[in-house]
C-alpha cells in the first residue's frame, strides 16, 4: 500500500506560522514524511475509512491535515526532520555546557528519540480528537 499523505502544499501554507524554507518537491516530501509519523500516532485509532485508507469523517480528516501540516512546522523549526540530532546530548567544553538539540537538552531526560522527533501540537491536535491511544502502565 502506498503511503497516504494527509495535507497538501496548500493545507501547509495555510496552517503554518511562517513560509515553508525550501522548494515545492521539497515540502512535498516532508508532508509525506510528517503523514508517515501521523500514521505511527494513530496506529490504534479508530475511525472510518474510504477504499483508500483516508478518514471520512471531516473533523477526523481536519485533524489529520492539521497534524501533518504540525509537524512539519515542527521539523522546520527544529530543523531536524530526520531526527538525527534528537539523539545527540548535551555538549560540554570545559565548564561550558551547550544544551544540543536532543529532547529537552538534558542528559537526564528519558524520552526517546522517537518521542522528540514528534511535534507537540501534532500529539495535541490527535488527543483532542481522540485519535492517539493513552497507554498507561507500570514499570
Amino acid at each position: 500500500m502506498a503511503q497516504r499523505v494527509y495535507a497538501t502544499a496548500a493545507d501547509y501554507t495555510a496552517y503554518a506560522e511562517e513560509p515553508f524554507d525550501g522548494d515545492d518537491a521539497k515540502l512535498v516530501k516532508r508532508l509525506r514524511r510528517a503523514s508517515g509519523v501521523i500514521d505511527g500516532l494513530t496506529r490504534f485509532a479508530r475511525y472510518d475509512l474510504d477504499e483508500d485508507g483516508f478518514p471520512t469523517d471531516p473533523d477526523v480528516s481536519k485533524a489529520f491535515t492539521e497534524a501533518t501540516c504540525a509537524q512539519v512546522e515542527y521539523w522546520e523549526t527544529t530543523d531536524d526532520p530526520t531526527g538525527a540530532e534528537s539523539t545527540m546530548g548535551p555538549v560540554r567544553i570545559g565548564s561550558v555546557s551547550l544544551g544540543g538539540s536532543g529532547v529537552g537538552g538534558s542528559a537526564q531526560n528519558h524520552n526517546s528519540a522517537s518521542d522528540s522527533r514528534v511535534s507537540p501540537e501534532a500529539y495535541e491536535i490527535l488527543a483532542n480528537e481522540g485519535l492517539v491511544a493513552q497507554i498507561v502502565g507500570s514499570r
